[in-house]
């Protein structure tokens, strides 16, 4: 029988340890800046491949997840949050389109309108703070787990 288990079979509730208070917001460590390069790197290259024609169903993960990820990071932050609702859009017919065609591919203005996204996305990872991203990045993780599930499901 394990700490837990026996206080809980007297009846007490087992104790919670705090979680230690994060810094004001100003005061957060930001991204440093090789995970600001390697994110617009990441960013540029899936928007890239998605232009050209070339991409493929981990591309259009990749790009719907950095999407979510920046959507929530805007949320948190409370800035950029009606441009990444535009990306999510944006998302969300992308999806729809590799769904009906299995390509994975921008149509009309959809390509102007992503790669001024990624550009707000750039901008929300130098604003972010290290705790808000993690927090943004591990909702979206989850968010796209079930969102592929769905995708597969419905194939």
């Amino acid at each position: 029988m394990n700490a837990t288990t026996a206080t809980h079979a007297r009846g007490m509730k087992p104790k919670r340890i705090p979680r230690p208070a994060l810094p004001p917001p100003g005061l957060r460590p930001k991204l440093r800046r090789d995970q600001l390069r390697d994110l617009a790197l990441c960013h540029l290259e899936a928007l890239d491949s998605i232009a050209r024609g070339d991409a493929t169903s981990a591309t259009l993960w990749d790009f719907v997840g950095a999407a979510l990820t920046w959507s929530k990071a805007a949320e948190l932050m409370r800035v950029g949050e009606a441009e990444m609702t535009a990306q999510l859009e944006l998302v969300r017919s992308l999806i729809e389109r590799y769904r009906r065609t299995g390509r994975v591919a921008f149509s009309g203005p959809e390509y102007q309108a992503a790669k001024a996204g990624v550009a707000v996305m750039e901008q929300l990872a130098e604003i972010v703070d290290h705790p808000r991203a993690v927090i943004a990045a591990e909702w979206s993780e989850r968010r796209l787990q079930a969102i592929e599930a769905q995708s597969r499901a419905a194939a």
